[in-house]
């Protein structure tokens, strides 16, 4: 497959500024060249997922060696070896079953205690709405009296003539 007709029929160029196609264009070919097909995978990988990180490593790797035999160095080896995974032992084992078991039940106490806390806070709001609907209710009836001890008076200044002149009152 044509590497360059590969990455053009996929929109490759689109993600890429020109300068960095080029390079990465001579890079790929040179590979190409020499075998590898490590770059053309990362980039083929980087067109289908839309992860660029693995096109970028690949890329960079590719450069290290090419700066490296211009110089005349060795082409630097770089293996990552599989993980091995290791049995774990029965006491290994019970350590997770017993940590995964507190673990679950400190979540349980989380859970309750949350819980907890929100019906108290809901009490505690409905106490509180309660307490200001009575609060509400006792401040407009005593707005209410106020209102009228406030045209009582008045009424009973503009009968006693000898209250008007100590008192000073507008409705």
């Amino acid at each position: 497959m044509d590497v360059k007709l590969r990455i053009t029929q996929v929109g490759f160029y689109k993600m890429l500024d020109n300068s960095y196609i080029c390079d990465l264009e001579d890079n790929i070919l040179m590979k190409m060249a020499n075998g590898s097909t490590n770059l053309v995978d990362a980039t083929l990988l980087a067109l289908e997922t839309g992860d660029m990180a693995p096109l970028i490593k690949e890329e960079l790797k590719c450069t290290i060696q090419s700066r490296r035999l211009a110089k005349g160095q060795q082409e630097m080896k770089v293996e990552f070896p599989e993980e091995t995974k290791h049995e774990l032992t029965e006491e290994e084992q019970d350590k997770i079953v017993k940590r995964r078991e507190q673990n679950r039940l400190a979540a349980q106490r989380f859970r309750d205690r949350k819980k907890n806390n929100s019906t108290s806070l809901c009490k505690k709001i409905q106490e509180l709405e309660a307490d200001n609907t009575q609060k509400s209710y006792e401040i407009r009836n005593l707005r209410a009296e106020k209102a009228k001890l406030q045209t009582m008076l008045y009424e009973h200044l503009l009968v006693c003539p000898s209250a008007k002149q100590s008192i000073k009152f507008e409705p």
